[in-house]
């Protein structure tokens, strides 16, 4: 592994473990932002669905912990990691990820923008992380009585919704495309509330962007 591969794992260790101390789970990414660790079913004749019962990693989001030694042997046995994902719908914070794209016939802000004034509700102050290719994910807290399915284009062209089962990149990720870096004045933030939901109602893929 070249020495910029171990750097940057490192570096993703330690922006996980920080995440982690703030109560969210987390689990390695590979630069394609994918899982870090495969399945350990992949070559079962017939895999069961687990969810980490068996008690092995490789069980994609299923894997996040905020327990510092189990995040330790997560990234000990991904070492060519170089990025981490912070699982969506968990308490304590029910975190959900307003995704906002960059595609160049859409104009998601504006259409978050509009959603807002339709359903009479202001996006409060909180932790937005700006994607390498400029786009934007904008953390919140749901319901902790309500399941806030993922969604692609659901809400609005441009606007995917990452929440129970799936992820969000973690700041401070290296990817293919380049850095997740928190957007200035917001990393001290804690996620604030959805407000009055607008929630999807059909579940997407969990792939984050």
């Amino acid at each position: 592994m070249a020495t910029t591969d171990r750097q940057a794992t490192t570096l993703a260790l330690a922006h996980a473990l920080s995440a982690a101390e703030r109560g969210l789970a987390v689990l390695p990414l590979s630069r394609t932002k994918l899982p870090a660790l495969r399945s350990p079913h992949r070559d079962d004749p017939a895999p069961a669905l687990c969810h980490g019962e068996c008690g092995r990693f490789g069980h994609g989001v299923h894997d996040a912990s905020t327990d510092p030694s189990r995040i330790r042997a997560l990234f000990a046995a991904a070492p060519w990691a170089t990025g981490y994902g912070i699982a969506c719908g968990l308490p304590p914070h029910h975190l959900i990820g307003v995704d906002l794209d960059t595609k160049p016939d859409t104009d998601s802000p504006a259409a978050l923008r509009e959603l807002a004034l339709r359903h009479l509700f202001t996006i409060p102050p909180t932790v937005v992380v700006i994607t390498p290719g400029g786009g934007r994910h904008i953390w919140l807290t749901g319901p902790p009585d309500a399941v806030v399915p993922n969604s692609a284009g659901r809400l609005a062209p441009g606007i995917d919704i990452r929440g129970a089962g799936g992820y969000l990149v973690g700041p401070g990720s290296r990817t293919r495309h380049g850095t997740y870096t928190t957007a200035p004045g917001t990393a001290h933030l804690t996620p604030a509330s959805s407000g009055p939901p607008a929630a999807p109602t059909r579940t997407a893929s969990a792939r984050p962007s």
